[in-house]
């Protein structure tokens, strides 16, 4: 169990934790003392007494004198947590001493005992299992001693635990310099390791649109939420929440960083966000394709075919309106606004004459004139290619596709290539201009 206290006759007895296992560690350094093994084994040995002030920003230590942070460590935390300590023989030695000068007994037992500190993969190995034990539900952690690389490889270790599980670690304490050998401060680095989670997040998330899910901070909850929204609702295809809602909700949650250390980052996502839903001076068949292109870029197949669907649907009937604007939008009141079943009707036109369109369809009123006059002025231009795009979604919704995922990436690029060569180049921008 690391460091076990021994309780003298007048003190408290030590409160035993039934909710959560708590534990502290921390590595052991030679401050205090001369690692001389051979003096030490034969008992000649006089320990460095002159103490330093220690003030701390952390709420639960005292601002108190001590040679190191141990004496402080066990002082503080021997009531709620088990106390464990990383160390070379020699620096044991020396902090036995250390904490005899401190008037603190204990019994300390090799667990984490490294045999050779320059063995970098073993020292690591026992860090790690510091680290990594499973009933251990909450952990404070020293780098304020050990040898320059123990410290570094503790924090390496730190990082790959924090990304398991990010609520297990609550203090990484680190004694600030203020006076060297006078004065310190102690305090927490937590707040940086929650920067590196952020920076992971921020990143995996222009990448790929989502957030992983045991990933949590407290000074960053909100930006995390606004992350979620975003990814729910894109990945769902929820294009009218993420328009109007989430979207705008991210862009408001990066502009808020303001940290220097992952502020450009923000600002580069929040950039990217903005332009891919910025819908205005485009049409909405535009600005379907472009999160189309995005999301095949992202390797989202089948969420990008199936935008991509949409966006021709959409097309079809912005060609038509361009000659009967007046009819098209009497169907588009006839449908209140719905995008889909829109676009259905569009594209419906160019197999189903009046008299099937009557027997099978009873959403809408509309004589057949007009239904004729839409219907001529479908852009035959543009058929084969829905149809292709039509038959690829189908198949990839229904499990039904071969070839290897390269060949399928290859083959919905060559789709976005062709609409975009065939429609979205071909448009002025006046055209692209106009609200939908």
């Amino acid at each position: 169990m690391g460091i076990k206290i021994v309780q003298k006759a007048n003190s408290k007895p030590v409160k035993e934790e039934t909710m959560h296992k708590k534990a502290v560690i921390t590595i052991l350094g030679t401050v205090g003392g001369m690692c001389d093994k051979e003096n030490l084994s034969k008992g000649i040995y006089k320990p460095e007494t002159k103490k330093a002030r220690y003030r701390s920003s952390v709420a639960s230590i005292k601002e108190t004198d001590a040679i190191n942070t141990l004496p402080i460590l066990i002082r503080t935390f021997q009531g709620t947590h088990d106390i464990y300590t990383i160390h070379t023989t020699c620096a044991r030695d020396i902090q036995k001493k250390v904490l005899e000068n401190e008037n603190l007994s204990f019994t300390l037992d090799n667990k984490y005992e490294i045999q050779d500190d320059k063995n970098y993969d073993a020292v690591f190995k026992r860090i790690d299992d510091a680290l990594n034990q499973k009933d251990v539900d909450e952990i404070i952690v020293d780098v304020s001693h050990g040898f320059r690389h123990l410290p570094i490889l503790m924090i390496v270790d730190l990082i790959i635990q924090n990304f398991k599980d990010t609520q297990k670690i609550k203090h990484i304490l680190y004694a600030k310099e203020i006076q060297p050998f006078k004065e310190y401060e102690i305090i927490d680095l937590k707040e940086y390791l929650d920067l590196a989670n952020i920076t992971f997040i921020l990143s995996t998330f222009e990448q790929n649109y989502t957030v992983a899910n045991h990933i949590q901070s407290q000074k960053y909850a909100s930006l995390i939420d606004a992350l979620n929204s975003f990814s729910n609702d894109i990945m769902a295809l929820n294009l009218n929440n993420l328009f109007k809602t989430s979207g705008k909700t991210l862009i408001e949650a990066l502009s808020q960083v303001n940290n220097p250390s992952i502020e450009s980052q923000a600002t580069k996502l929040k950039e990217a966000i903005e332009e891919l839903i910025d819908y205005k001076g485009k049409k909405r068949y535009q600005t379907y394709y472009d999160l189309a292109k995005d999301l095949a870029h992202k390797n989202y197949m089948l969420l990008s075919l199936s935008l991509l669907f949409e966006s021709v649907r959409l097309y079809i009937k912005t060609s038509i309106k361009k000659e009967h604007t007046l009819v098209v939008e009497e169907v588009e009141k006839k449908f209140n606004g719905d995008l889909y079943k829109i676009g259905d009707f569009f594209k419906n036109l160019s197999w189903k004459d009046y008299e099937k369109f009557q027997k099978e369809s009873k959403k809408i009123d509309i004589s057949e004139k007009d239904y004729e006059i839409l219907r001529k002025a479908y852009p035959r231009l543009i058929e084969e290619l829905y149809k292709k795009i039509d038959r690829k979604r189908n198949n990839l919704a229904h499990a039904n596709t071969s070839g290897t995922f390269k060949d399928i990436k290859n083959e919905i690029n060559e789709l976005l290539t062709e609409y975009e060569n065939l429609c979205i180049k071909e448009k002025s921008m006046d055209d692209l201009k106009k609200p939908f």
